[in-house]
Formats: structure tokens, C-alpha cells, sequence
């Protein structure tokens, strides 16, 4: 009866934020249930993991990752309802008081794999029922979920604390400085390249779209993480090779024209999404479509360079994609749903971004063809019209790329990775194409700070955020940001 009571005080509490605690990173649990008691069967174990996706989906992950990937870039406008800090960063005058730079439900988040991964074989020594599948699976998932959590801070803040063990009480509570942006990606590269050995093809036996499969880490989702990662490391050639693992099984397909049913959950198209199905909640919603919500799409920009007027050729025309699928005339990002509750999923990675990651791939690998067939598969099933079309030779990898980024544009608008693709872009080849972030604060900084924001995006520490000053008080070990010091 005990150990009932105390798996159901797990999965209540699983999704509270850690916010309160005023320890080091926010990482202490606020309850006494993650002890070295409660890892004893394998349910226990199934608890903690169902605990990591509750803390995944209880609403602060979803908005780090939506601000940290969108805020910063030319897709997502303001409106006056944003707050203060929001307009500095559209002008780039961020201070280490910003709140964009709140990384603690990603670190909590982070502290739940941590305690299932080190709490895990405690389970399994002691319960003869729990299988080595049904234990391999539960780290991987684990140690997935925690890549790709450190992969979205290492390309916010650069160098940061890679915490590998789990905090459950205040003696665990150690300081740790940060390690280099190399060193945190060579984390995940070797934590995803294991998790891929450990975790299932699927959970779930089905042709079609399954809840399960989709919401859950399975080895084509750490296949696309993997594949992500070596894209940002312009380690093209790996990027082929994970990409076909998952375009090879056939098991994912284009639904056709873009409608909010893929954000819904009810395409095949879902390699690996935040699911919010069956819940009363839609963490969105204040975001991006309350009455006073602080965020909107930018129409002006959006209608002109991403999906521009086909009036000229068909008025009749338009991307599935653009106003009034997606994002409607008023600038209401619809992607989400239209209420709350709204039982919309974040998509993390779907097909049409493993198609568009391996066309990038094979471009800078000099296989244009192949990759310009891809771009036009997609661009076909999306009814992409001839306005937004690229006339580029296959053999020049630099028109492709560009013709790549203007598509994941496209096609991942809201999505929390507009800016990691403008930063990737820029700094690909040693920062051979700068002019990209040069070219961006001029379209989204006022006027009157135009000159200085352009001065700052020159310097390439500014492209990752600054520590939160809360942190750097509560661990003296942390560093700041240097172009945050002067």
C-alpha cells in the first residue's frame, strides 16, 4: 500500500517545476520520494520515466524552447503586450537579468534523467522481473531525452554545467563549473550514439500514427537528435547516414498539405513530439493566442519573403504553409490550436525535417541533385507555388543551402528553430556567412538601435545568451558570458 502511495505522490508531483528551490541550478527535488527507497521494481522505475515526461510537458520546457529557438530571430514580431524583456532582445540589448535566460525547468527537467539513470540499477539488482529490454529501454529514453535537452542549452549559452548525476537532497548539492561547448557536445554525441543501441524501433506495433510511438523516445527519434547534432558539428557525411536510417524504414510519410492536424497529432508524419493529449492544458496559448498575448507572427515579413504573393502567376495559389493555415492575417499563430484547453503536440522532430536536414547534407557533400529532389518532394506535397521557388544549378552547394534555409522557414515556422538555423548558417565554415545574423537585426531592431545591434551581432560571443544573475549568485563557480562583461 506504501509503495502505491508513493508512485502515485511521484506522478502527481512529476510535472512541478523546481522553480521554488533556491539551491544550485534549481536542481533539488521539493519531495522526499526519489530516495534510494523508492527505486526498488521496475514500476518504480516506469514511474520515474513517465516523471520525465510530465516535466517535459508541464509547460516550461515548450516555452524555453519555443523563445530560445524563435525569439531572437525575424519570424515571431512582438505585440504590446510583450514585456520589456522581450523587446531588448529583439533589439539586442540583452542583460544577464533577462529572463529569456531562465534555464531551470530545462535543468529539472534534466535532474529527472539524472536520478533515473543513476537510481535505475538499484531496480534492477533488486527486482528478478525487471528485464534487461525493459531496463535498457528506460536509460535510453533517459539519457535521449537528456542529449537533446543539453544540445538546445549548448546552443543557447555555449559553455555550460554538464550535470551527469542526479540531486535528490541538499549533501548531493555540489558546484560545478561549466564545460566548454565542445566538451557538452561530445556528451551528447556518445550518450545519443549509446541510447541508439538501447531504445526500441518503436513501442508501439503500427503502420500509422500511434500516440505511443510518437510521444515516447524511440531509436528513429535519438537517430534524428544524432543527425541534428552532427549538422550543427558540419559533420555532413554522418548526417547522410542517420538520415537515411530513418527515410529508409518507410515507416514516416508526408501527410500533404500543411494543416494544424500534424501539430495535433494525427499524422505519420511524427517522428517525436511533447504530448499533450489528454490533458487540461495548452502551454502556448498565453503565448500566442490570448487576447493579451505577447507574441504574433510576423505577417508583414512572413507574406513577403517567406511566402510571398503568387499573384502575378495565380491568385488562386498559396503555400498550405502561410497566412491563414499556420498563422492567420492578424498574426495569431494558429499552429498551436485556437483554444486552451487545446490537446495540441509539440512537434520536436517530424520527417519533413530529416528530409530537409539530409538535402543540407548532400549539398555540402556535392551531391546537389539528390538533394534538390528532396526540397522538391516536399515543396510538391506542401503546395509550395512558384514565387517562394528557387532556380539553382545542382552544382552550387551554396545556392542549395540557402535554398534549404529558405525552405526550413517554410516549413518549421514556430517551431523553436528558426535562430539555430541562422546561427548555424553563420557560422558555418568559421563564420563564413555572418552577414546572416548582420542582415537579421536590421529587419527586427528598431530603427533608432539598428547601428548598435549591428556592432554587437559582430561579435560572435553575443550569439549565445548571458547566465541568469540569480545564478551567478547562488554559484560563484559559473563564468559569465564575456561579451555580457563588458
Amino acid at each position: 500500500m506504501m509503495r502505491k502511495i508513493i508512485i502515485m505522490s511521484l506522478l502527481a508531483l512529476s510535472s512541478v517545476s523546481l522553480n521554488s528551490c533556491n539551491k544550485w541550478l534549481d536542481l533539488q527535488p521539493q519531495d522526499g520520494i526519489t530516495n534510494d527507497e523508492f527505486w526498488k521494481t521496475k514500476e518504480d522505475v516506469h514511474a520515474g520515466l513517465i516523471g520525465i515526461y510530465s516535466s517535459l510537458n508541464g509547460g516550461g520546457v515548450e516555452r524555453s524552447l519555443f523563445l530560445w529557438g524563435e525569439l531572437r530571430a525575424d519570424l515571431v514580431g512582438l505585440t504590446s503586450y510583450a514585456s520589456d524583456d522581450n523587446r531588448y532582445v529583439k533589439n539586442y540589448n540583452i542583460l544577464s537579468t533577462n529572463m529569456l535566460s531562465d534555464w531551470s525547468a530545462i535543468y529539472s527537467a534534466i535532474n529527472d534523467c539524472n536520478l533515473l539513470i543513476d537510481k535505475a540499477p538499484l531496480a534492477k539488482a533488486s527486482d528478478p522481473t525487471f528485464t534487461d529490454a525493459a531496463y535498457n529501454d528506460a536509460i535510453g529514453e533517459a539519457l535521449a531525452i537528456r542529449s537533446f535537452l543539453y544540445f538546445y542549452l549548448v546552443r543557447t549559452f555555449r559553455d555550460i554545467p554538464l550535470k551527469l548525476k542526479g540531486i535528490a537532497k541538499d549533501t548531493d548539492i555540489v558546484p560545478t563549473t561549466q564545460s566548454s561547448a565542445e566538451e557538452v557536445l561530445k556528451q551528447i554525441e556518445a550518450d545519443l550514439i549509446k541510447a541508439q543501441g538501447m531504445v526500441p524501433e518503436y513501442l508501439v506495433e503500427s503502420v500509422d500514427y500511434n500516440a505511443t510511438n510518437a510521444g515516447r523516445v524511440t531509436r528513429p527519434a535519438v537517430t534524428a537528435m544524432l543527425a541534428d547534432v552532427y549538422l550543427w558539428l558540419e559533420q555532413y557525411d554522418k548526417v547522410e547516414v542517420e538520415t537515411a536510417k530513418i527515410l529508409n524504414t518507410n515507416r514516416y510519410r508526408l501527410n500533404g498539405v500543411a494543416t494544424v492536424s500534424i501539430f495535433d497529432g494525427g499524422t505519420a508524419e511524427t517522428i517525436f513530439e511533447i504530448s499533450h493529449k489528454g490533458s487540461q492544458v495548452n502551454p502556448m496559448f498565453d503565448l500566442v493566442l490570448a487576447d493579451k498575448k505577447p507574441f504574433m507572427a510576423n505577417v508583414d515579413l512572413l507574406n513577403s519573403e517567406i511566402f510571398p504573393s503568387n499573384a502575378d502567376v495565380d491568385a488562386d495559389l498559396s503555400d498550405s504553409r502561410g497566412e491563414g493555415s499556420l498563422y492567420l492575417p492578424a498574426g495569431s499563430i494558429v499552429k498551436y490550436g485556437l483554444e486552451t484547453p487545446n490537446y495540441f503536440n509539440f512537434q520536436i522532430y517530424r520527417i519533413s525535417d530529416i528530409m530537409l536536414m539530409r538535402a543540407e547534407a548532400l549539398a555540402e557533400l556535392g551531391r546537389g541533385a539528390e538533394a534538390l529532389q528532396l526540397i522538391n518532394e516536399l515543396r510538391t506535397k506542401r503546395k509550395a507555388i512558384a514565387a517562394s521557388d528557387a532556380l539553382v544549378d545542382e552544382n552550387d552547394t551554396e545556392s542549395i543551402v540557402f535554398y534549404v534555409f529558405d525552405e526550413r522557414a517554410r516549413e518549421l515556422t514556430f517551431e523553436g528553430k528558426r535562430w539555430f538555423d541562422l546561427l548555424r548558417l553563420a557560422k558555418k565554415d568559421s563564420y563564413s556567412n555572418l552577414n546572416v545574423l548582420v542582415d537579421l537585426v536590421t529587419k527586427t531592431a528598431d530603427s533608432n538601435v539598428q547601428q548598435s545591434a549591428i556592432s554587437k551581432v559582430r561579435d560572435t560571443d553575443s550569439h549565445y545568451l548571458p547566465i541568469l544573475e540569480t545564478e551567478l549568485f547562488k554559484d560563484q563557480s559559473l563564468k559569465q558570458n564575456p561579451f555580457y562583461l563588458k
